[in-house]
């Protein structure tokens, strides 16, 4: 097959005419294969991007703390957990389950929702956390609608592990799937990388790419005209959530701000979450990873990190606003990545590259200020991320059973001696677990 001439001058533009080259060298099966991923192919994008064009600017202007709602402030009895009550009664409230990742990391073939994290039962990520929203629909009366967002590569997968399951007990009427889009990375010399012979590698664009799918497929329309009014967002690999929280759901109506965000304390510069802080004045989000490290290890009067609200990706959006800020679009951000590949003879490598996506955060300057809400980690915020050591799976059955613990503690009750699981349609709190209620 000899490529289209056109399209060779296209690809040369964008610096990438090795791909009509390898193109021309593979096999007729493979050429079909790969031959309509090269015309998909955004390139003059792919050409801007080398150049650095459409790329957010690194954070700049003048940093400054941002204000916080402390742990110890928030209870079931606070003026927004009442507003948040109502919120959920009235079918006002919504939940964007962030889920396109494979578990790659985890050693687990299979999207990372499916992940079996039970600390007994080895039920899944996507059980125990929809469960939290069947539950809510049994205390309020009102099933929230939810979205689970997928990629290109998880999204026949998703879908069937959720049918397998029957959605959790979860109302299919107000269950919705968003295939988020993919983007391209580049290796260190800017060009395409190759995942197969005949495949063209390629990755979710984040989780505002997430976001952004909802509303180019219309959920978000479709909630506004059902009376929706505030989406929360929530990612899929931290079952340690309070996934349905009044408190801080009220918290953008009570305070009069279009976000609310969840942060923990952040101990150490190195802690890879990102910095909610503000910039000139504006409400901001600084990645871990484009964080000046001068900034992101100052220290206060007081020995603490000046830098210290951790952004969990927990947010609580006013829908109006949302909408809005997602017209004016998202930028791309870049991420050092190894990434797993091949060369054009075939032979399995991994090199040095840069995976592009979008920051669902990058609405935030938008906002006439963010509402943030301190959480502790220890009851929060244990995500699963790597196979062993900090962040894995051995680490957050740790921390369900140890909640799960302190809820029998403080419900006046002997935990068991065995290892504890509680399902939240059973218990989401100690208030469920004093006499009588269980």
């Amino acid at each position: 097959m000899k490529i289209d001439r056109a399209l060779r001058t296209r690809l040369a533009n964008a610096g990438q005419e090795f791909l009509a080259e390898h193109l021309e060298a593979l096999d007729p099966a493979r050429q079909e294969t790969l031959l309509p991923q090269i015309e998909a192919l955004d390139l003059e994008m792919l050409a801007a991007l080398r150049r650095g064009e459409v790329l957010a600017p690194p954070p700049s202007g003048r940093w400054a703390a941002m204000p916080f709602v402390p742990a110890a402030a928030r209870s079931p009895r606070t003026e927004a957990a009442v507003r948040g009550r109502l919120e959920l009664r009235a079918g006002k409230v919504a939940f964007m389950l962030v889920a396109g990742g494979q578990a790659s990391r985890l050693g687990w073939d299979g999207p990372k929702g499916t992940f079996p994290i039970g600390p007994r039962t080895e039920r899944s990520l996507f059980r125990l956390l929809v469960e939290h929203l069947v539950r809510a629909g049994r205390d309020h009366g009102a099933v929230p609608p939810l979205a689970v967002t997928t990629s290109p590569t998880t999204d026949a997968a998703i879908r069937a592990f959720f049918e397998l399951n029957d959605c959790f007990g979860f109302d299919r009427g107000v269950l919705s799937f968003a295939c988020q889009a993919s983007l391209p990375a580049l290796d260190e010399n800017g060009r395409l990388i190759l995942a197969a012979p005949d495949r063209i590698f390629l990755a979710p664009d984040g989780h505002g790419g997430a976001l952004n799918s909802l509303e180019t497929q219309g959920i978000l329309q479709a909630w506004q005209q059902q009376g929706v009014a505030t989406v929360c967002t929530l990612q899929v690999d931290n079952p340690l959530l309070k996934v349905v929280d009044p408190d801080f759901i009220g918290r953008v109506w009570t305070e009069g701000t279009p976000i609310a965000t969840k942060v923990v304390m952040k101990e150490t510069p190195d802690q890879k979450l990102g910095l909610v802080v503000r910039l000139d004045g504006r409400p901001a989000i600084v990645e871990y990873s484009e964080a000046p490290s001068a900034r992101a290890g100052e220290r206060d009067a007081e020995g603490l990190l000046a830098f210290r609200l951790g952004s969990i990706a927990v947010h609580a959006l006013r829908l109006d606003f949302l909408r809005r800020a997602l017209a004016k679009g998202l930028p791309l951000h870049t991420a050092q990545k190894e990434i797993p590949c091949v060369d054009t003879h075939g032979a399995a490598l991994r090199v040095p590259g840069r995976k592009y996506e979008r920051f669902l955060f990058d609405i935030f300057p938008n906002a006439s200020d963010v509402t943030v809400v301190e959480v502790t980690r220890a009851r929060e915020y244990e995500p699963v991320k790597n196979a062993a050591g900090y962040e894995s799976p051995e680490t957050s059955r740790r921390a369900l059973d140890a909640e799960y613990r302190r809820w029998y503690r403080e419900a006046g009750r002997e935990p068991p001696a065995d290892t504890l699981e509680i399902s939240p349609l059973d218990a989401t709190g100690p208030e469920d677990l004093r006499a009588g209620a269980r």
